[in-house]
């Protein structure tokens, strides 16, 4: 009889392995590994992508994706080897049956390299799938690819893989979203091999460079100061005739204005704990004292004449290499002979070397008041929702200090 049976025929050959499998080692009980032969089941897949891979001519739509559904019934049931053939076939083929891509792109590594390195055009969506389902391998592979876009930065960065958001950071072409901004800003925190690509995005916007200053190291931190250099004037002149209206009414000021008002002012006043204005003579002596011993105290006592809170002063004042202790100096308007006298002071890790000391007045010549101002107004930030949500990433609270030397 000459019909025979199809399902019959390739059960004898691989579906049904049966006596045709190689036998066990009898010691190791390990089966030896045999090259892909010519089976019934290798002869079938390499027909069909034979079909597959068809140009569109000799194909119609239906039918290149009645042939993508019977591969995907038997596909992964074949060598890896095989699949990598398969893969490397249809990834030349534009007209792909999206599910038979999307089969190849979600398989091992080396079957999705076919597809994700040698394909030029894979749907967005499908992209995002892979990076969402794969493993951190076909992350990496997503993000090497020239149609990287942000919808798929954002997929890509949600294993906090430093690998993967180190190859999304040098895709300069690719605009990231705010969250993904926010994300790599709070991983550079513990993470260094981060920062100099991420202070290089455009991206970036002040209050990420402010929040970053504080675990970079000094030449990032200079960076910072020097790209994030801003003037308040234009947003001071726009708001001037509020001032009166909020701090010499009778009645209760609106408190969201009110704080806008004094993160905008044009001038800041040291006041003291009664609000008593204080004489650049009690500024340098308590700056002295901050120097010499920085007690509960002394803390407090500069977080007033600073105008900035009392963790903020802290932190400013146990900063170990004193880049902030060198704006909010500039703010208060010390004088630079005085400024620079401040490191002859014996304090409890000893003076500062000359060549950091210099280092210090250059960065201190290097601010206008109004931006060093500006910079203790976005520390002190707390309320602003971006570095609320940046610090909540972060996992710490309001209070927080990363040593970047501990890095």
């Amino acid at each position: 009889m000459a019909d025979f049976d199809i399902a019959g025929d390739i059960g004898a050959g691989e579906l049904g392995a049966g006596s045709n499998e190689p036998e066990p080692d009898a010691e190791t009980m390990l089966t030896p590994i045999t090259r892909i032969g010519v089976t019934p089941r290798a002869q079938m897949v390499r027909k069909l992508a034979d079909i597959v891979v068809l140009p569109a001519g000799r194909i119609s739509a239906n039918e290149r994706s009645l042939v993508a559904d019977i591969l995907l019934q038997i596909v992964d049931k074949v060598e890896v080897e095989l699949r990598v053939e398969v893969a490397t076939r249809v990834a030349r083929v534009p007209e792909s049956p999206p599910a038979l891509t999307r089969m190849l792109v979600l398989d091992a590594p080396p079957v999705a390299e076919k597809i994700l390195r040698g394909a030029e055009l894979i749907p967005e969506a499908l992209l995002i799938e892979a990076a969402r389902e794969g493993e951190a391998a076909h992350r990496l592979m997503i993000a090497q690819r020239v149609d990287l876009s942000t919808a798929i930065a954002d997929a890509l960065i949600q294993f906090d893989e430093i690998e993967v958001y180190k190859a999304v950071l040098r895709r300069d072409e690719c605009l990231l979203s705010p969250n993904a901004v926010n994300k790599c800003v709070a991983l550079s925190a513990t993470h260094p091999e981060l920062q100099v690509a991420l202070l290089r995005r455009r991206e970036l916007e002040p209050a990420h460079g402010f929040m970053m200053f504080w675990w970079v190291e000094s030449e990032q931190r200079r960076r910072i100061l020097s790209r994030f250099a801003l003037d308040r004037r234009v947003i001071q002149d726009a708001l001037e005739d509020l001032y009166p209206k909020i701090f010499r009414a009778n009645h209760d000021p609106d408190p969201f204005v009110r704080d806008i008002l004094i993160l905008a002012e044009r001038r800041h006043r040291p006041r003291g704990a009664n609000g008593e204005p204080v004489s650049l003579d009690v500024v340098l002596r308590t700056l002295t004292a901050a120097r010499r011993y920085p007690s509960q105290e002394i803390i407090h006592a500069i977080g007033m004449i600073a105008g900035v809170s009392r963790d903020l002063a802290a932190r400013i004042l146990r900063d170990p290499t004193g880049e902030p202790f060198a704006v909010m100096c500039k703010s208060l308007s010390v004088p630079r002979d005085q400024f620079f006298a401040l490191f002859d002071i014996e304090s409890e890790e000893g003076p500062i070397g000359p060549e950091q000391a210099e280092y210090l007045l250059s960065v201190f010549d290097g601010l206008a008041r109004d931006f060093s101002r500006a910079i203790l107004r976005y520390w002190d930030w707390d309320a602003n929702p971006r570095i609320a949500h940046i610090s909540r990433l972060l996992g710490l609270d309001e209070d927080f200090s990363i040593d970047p030397h501990a890095a």
